[in-house]
């Protein structure tokens, strides 16, 4: 019987990497890992059929209780694993089966097979999952509740398509439970849930493919602003992604945020490789409307406009810096950055699919929409 997650979580700590906002939103560290896999050399394909999936990193666990075929308490004792107060070999392999995984601030439901070990007073988990079940449950913690069937398809297949062009990225599983790679929290209502699950078995097997057939590793966010951003000015050369900056009927999403002026040079500063100052900053953008190079006009030094929007995010906070796509105002020891959209604005646009779909288009038409050099197939039409 397929491994299958159920995701139900409660009472979980919000907040996330970057603090979680919402769905599809920018990546810390991928806004550098997903950009940094998109301009390097392609990774090896994933399995097809399981995926191992590492849980409850950022919440660092040192105790959790586990309940499912058998129950037993877990405790990280520096690089000791102890089960009900006893030391153990490692990693600790549990046959699989619905779990219920409970910690501090934590309870969580999933159905598959767990592996667990310690380390500096850590746990670590990861679990085996279905690749369908997985995409499923990718497709409702990335989603809003309410979100139309059309645009959860769609969802489905990008997901499905990352998932599977990524290869391994991390030493102990192929992906994680952030932004990292995909979010996979479960968290919601049940029918919501129940629809994605919908949605993934409706597309199963599909993934998009570039023209020389191989899989694209198709990237999304949470709402563009207007109009997508290209992922070579973004992410760069060469395109893995199959996708391009297209005009969109997404709302525009503005915000803005003041910030020290200090925290602008720093991160400057760590973008350019090294002094930077503020005030000597050249933004330059796409038609989008994208930040994708940003010059320090006193040492020449350049540098893309993603890794400076990361690291401004990560001295932030994900949930003020949301997008690329911003201007500077300097006043005194303060900068005021105004924006549209919140992610890096590659691929699909939820918020935009979620509208187009309310108007009537299918997940192919979106998908084409979003993704023009790729095309969604069944493994029988490869």
């Amino acid at each position: 019987m397929a491994v299958l997650l159920t995701a139900m979580v409660a009472g979980t700590a919000s907040g996330g990497t970057p603090a979680l906002p919402r769905p599809g939103r920018p990546v810390p560290g991928p806004g550098a890992a997903k950009s940094e896999e998109a301009r390097g050399a392609r990774p090896a394909p994933a399995s097809d059929a399981s995926v191992e999936v590492r849980l409850l990193s950022k919440h660092r666990p040192s105790r959790l209780r586990l309940d499912g075929p058998r129950s037993l308490e877990v405790v990280a004792s520096r690089d000791v694993l102890l089960v009900d107060g006893r030391a153990v070999p490692q990693p600790l392999r549990l046959e699989a089966g619905r779990w219920r995984v409970r910690g501090r601030g934590l309870d969580r439901r999933y159905e598959g097979s767990l592996s667990l070990r310690a380390r500096e007073g850590e746990l670590g988990l990861v679990a085996t999952l279905a690749l369908e079940a997985y995409v499923a449950a990718v497709t409702a913690s990335e989603t809003e509740v309410g979100t139309p069937f059309e645009a959860l398809r769609a969802q489905a297949i990008t997901a499905r398509s990352y998932v599977l062009a990524s290869g391994r990225r991390h030493e102990d599983a192929r992906a994680c439970d952030l932004t990292h790679c995909q979010v996979l929290r479960g968290e919601g209502l049940a029918r919501h849930l129940d629809r994605s699950r919908d949605a993934a078995r409706s597309t199963q097997g599909v993934v998009l493919r570039l023209a020389d057939g191989t899989i694209a590793l198709a990237p999304f966010h949470a709402s563009c602003g207007g109009h997508t951003a290209g992922p070579v000015a973004v992410f760069g050369a060469p395109d893995l992604t199959g996708a391009a900056a297209v005009p969109d009927r997404c709302p525009a999403s503005p915000w803005r945020v003041v910030v020290s002026r200090a925290l602008v040079t720093a991160a400057a500063t760590q973008a350019l490789g090294g002094p930077a100052q503020a005030v000597d900053l050249l933004l330059e953008r796409d038609a989008s409307g994208t930040v994708v190079r940003v010059v320090d006009r006193a040492s020449g030094r350049d540098a893309r406009g993603d890794a400076f929007f990361r690291a401004l995010g990560a001295r932030a906070g994900w949930d003020r810096i949301r997008s690329a796509r911003f201007s500077l105002a300097f006043g005194g020891d303060q900068v005021l950055l105004e924006g549209q959209g919140h992610g890096h604005g590659v691929g699909l646009c939820q918020a935009g699919a979620s509208l187009l779909a309310r108007q009537g288009q299918t997940a192919e038409q979106l998908l084409a929409h979003y993704f023009p050099h790729a095309v969604p197939l069944r493994p029988r039409d490869n």
